[in-house]
């Protein structure tokens, strides 16, 4: 009994390949599977991707591109691409020196008006030197003429009364601002420093302040009050990061606009109380 226990023991079974067999037979016929239905091209998905792809990178008109089962003649045509529409350029950011007066990078174009054309080259001519030396930057926008004065060539700090200096520069500017027939918006601006003392409250009344006082300086050389509008806009537009000494020192600032009317053939229109009129970016 022992010997013929043994025996059964040792017996193995000849057909256990026949398992493995069938798995391999199954994932054959699974990899083939696959490679035919890669292999096989939806014709309506391929015109719908073909008309995308054309209107997408040429704005042309597209054609569908009928699929030939003769694979010797895709791969012996050339098929001509359409091109690519160009990139358009950036320019790039001018360098602004410490407690200069940044002039603005990405302002549209403005339209032409010989007449804001004239009172920019007057204005230039006139501030010269504080434009060289970075204390004053003049553009001309949409808007009109806009000139840009750092705070610390007009007044103290945490002030509103103008310097003597400052009431020179200010009264030649008066000279040709009183020629001009139309309305003249200044606009006062502070750093982010907080500011509680018993005349100013608050930096929006400090910004206010001093755009009075510039207004006050021109009415008394002559410019037309009805022409004037006076806006202070406290901390709230900057021009740089109150968080450097030179953006604190850009950020006291006070603009001018002379706005330009809307039919260049017309001397007078209402004023515009742009916010942002000396916001950047």
């Amino acid at each position: 009994m022992a010997r013929k226990k043994k025996a059964e023991e040792e017996w193995e079974n000849h057909e256990r390949w026949l398992v493995s067999y069938a798995d391999f037979i199954t994932l054959l016929f699974a990899f083939f599977v696959v490679m035919y239905a890669i292999s096989s091209v939806n014709e309506g998905k391929y015109k719908v991707l073909s008309k995308t792809l054309v209107s997408a990178f040429s704005g042309q008109p597209w054609s569908p591109v009928p699929i030939r089962s003769d694979t010797n003649s895709l791969t012996q045509t050339p098929v001509a691409l359409p091109a690519l529409p160009k990139v358009a350029t950036l320019d790039p950011v001018p360098h602004v020196q410490q407690g200069q007066v940044s002039p603005r990078a990405h302002e549209p174009k403005p339209q032409a008006n010989p007449e804001m054309q004239k009172i920019e080259a007057q204005m230039k001519a006139l501030l010269k030197p504080l434009i060289d030396q970075g204390s004053v930057a003049i553009h001309r926008s949409n808007l009109g003429v806009v000139i840009d004065l750092n705070a610390k060539i007009l007044f103290p700090s945490a002030q509103a009364q103008l310097s003597g200096n400052a009431r020179s520069t200010l009264g030649n500017i008066a000279k040709v601002l009183a020629q001009v027939p139309y309305q003249i918006q200044v606009n006062g601006f502070t750093n982010d420093l907080p500011i509680r003392t018993p005349q100013f409250a608050s930096n929006w009344a400090l910004s206010a302040a001093r755009a009075v006082s510039v207004v006050e300086l021109f009415i008394e050389h002559g410019v037309n009050p009805h022409h004037l509008v006076a806006a202070g806009y406290g901390k709230y537009h900057p021009v740089a990061s109150n968080n450097t000494a030179k953006g604190l020192v850009m950020n006291r600032r006070v603009s001018i606009v002379v706005v330009a009317p809307q039919n260049p053939s017309k001397a007078g229109i209402d004023p515009i109380m742009a916010g942002n009129i000396s916001q950047r970016g």
